[in-house]
């Protein structure tokens, strides 16, 4: 579960596509140079996937499938999937099969339709490198009206220590004792500002660590889990644990209200930080929210209780699209080589999140550079559809 802040840009826009896609070849020069910094013993970071296909627009399945690769998701094959397809099976499986797991305007859907629909796929998956129309033989593809709005989150890693020192002062909370008694009787317990400024959590044996920048936890906090690098080598998982009810304002939105950004992201938004620090505190505690902690044994991890797969898990809300659902999405994502990049790709309803709201999906980018990049810029439509077994 992440807490995601919906950063915002201008939005794209769309025409419609009618011709084919085909598969771009990697340069060979390329390779040759990877291949060459390589024998040099130099560990160079993976170029990106070459796109496959023109811009994402609102387009039919059967050219949406004609442009579907499995590099767009940095897979190599389809069966790769199986792992993921698992996770929503055990999670669908755990409901009644007549019970609805979602009613609205142009979708219900029992679980045990879901259940269906993940089977059939698992069945396909050797197939589907070969024989790609069988996305559509095989699935009704249920349009989500008006598309969807998309944003992404990764796995951000924290500079920390495990005791207070000089240089890692900002401490990272666990989940205090008496938070759901007050969330109880108040409905909200204490804001951001009286938990840093009056430091009323302070020496009761709350804190997990102590980390260098309190900025890094304030986004550690927007994406709900992350890992530590303790100052000694050492490293940790940390989950979310709860929040304190009070409803979330993104810093991105709180600084353009200011004038202080032109465009919001997250790479924009700490480079003011790091020009500012005088005023991280002030525009910080703007944002009532406040996210808790708790130690974890695995990386981030979905409102199923499972851990969450690069460019394959996605935060939905399951009141609108449910857990366990299929979803065929695209959208143009960011790129720090190309500008922008075309995305088409098969995705799983595996988390949820509080910024997350009807026509709004969060992809999974990973923990990796580029995915903290697509992460923090990512603000653009795209369209989508829920599949379903025929």
């Amino acid at each position: 579960m992440h807490e995601n802040a919906p950063w915002l840009y201008a939005p794209c826009v769309y025409g419609t596509v009618d011709r084919p896609c085909g598969f771009r070849p990697v340069l060979a020069a390329l390779l040759l140079m990877c291949f060459l910094l390589g024998a040099c013993g130099k560990k160079v970071a993976p170029p990106s996937p070459e796109p496959v296909g023109p811009p994402v627009a609102f387009e039919s399945p059967e050219f949406f499938v004609s442009c579907l690769r499995p590099v767009n998701q940095d897979l190599t094959s389809w069966k790769e999937m199986a792992p993921t397809v698992r996770k929503s099976l055990r999670y669908v499986n755990s409901k009644p099969a007549t019970a609805i797991a979602v009613q609205r305007p142009g979708l219900t859907v029992t679980w045990g339709e879901l259940s269906r629909t993940l089977t059939r796929l698992q069945e396909l998956l050797p197939r589907l490198d070969r024989e790609p129309e069988l996305f559509l033989a095989n699935f009704r593809w249920v349009e989500v009206p008006d598309g969807i709005k998309y944003s992404g989150y990764y796995e951000p890693v924290v500079r920390a220590s495990r005791t207070r020192k000089p240089g890692y002062t900002q401490a990272i909370y666990g989940l205090p004792p008496d938070l759901k008694k007050v969330a109880a009787k108040r409905g909200r317990y204490y804001d951001r500002r009286t938990i840093e400024e009056k430091q009323i959590l302070a020496g009761k044996g709350l804190e997990l660590a102590w980390a260098a920048d309190p900025v890094d936890v304030f986004f550690l906090e927007i994406q709900g889990s992350g890992r530590l690098v303790f100052d000694d080598g050492t490293q940790a998982y940390i989950n979310y644990a709860g929040q304190n009810g009070h409803k979330y304002k993104s810093s991105g939105r709180i600084m353009r209200e200011k004038g202080l950004l032109r465009e919001g992201h997250i790479f924009e938004q700490r480079q003011w930080f790091k020009d500012n620090p005088q005023r991280v505190r002030e525009i910080l505690n703007e944002n009532p929210s406040y996210v808790f902690f708790r130690y974890g044994t695995r990386g981030p991890t979905g409102a199923m209780g499972q851990v969450v797969d690069d460019w394959l898990s996605l935060a939905t809300d399951r009141t609108f699209i449910p857990l366990g659902s299929v979803v065929a999405y695209g959208v143009n994502i960011p790129d720090q080589q190309r500008g922008k990049v075309p995305l088409r790709g098969i995705g799983f309803a595996q988390d949820v999140g509080g910024a997350i709201k009807k026509n709004r999906i969060d992809v999974f980018c990973g923990g990796e550079e580029r995915g903290n990049y697509v992460a923090s810029h990512l603000d653009a439509r795209g369209p989508a559809w829920v599949l379903l077994a025929k």
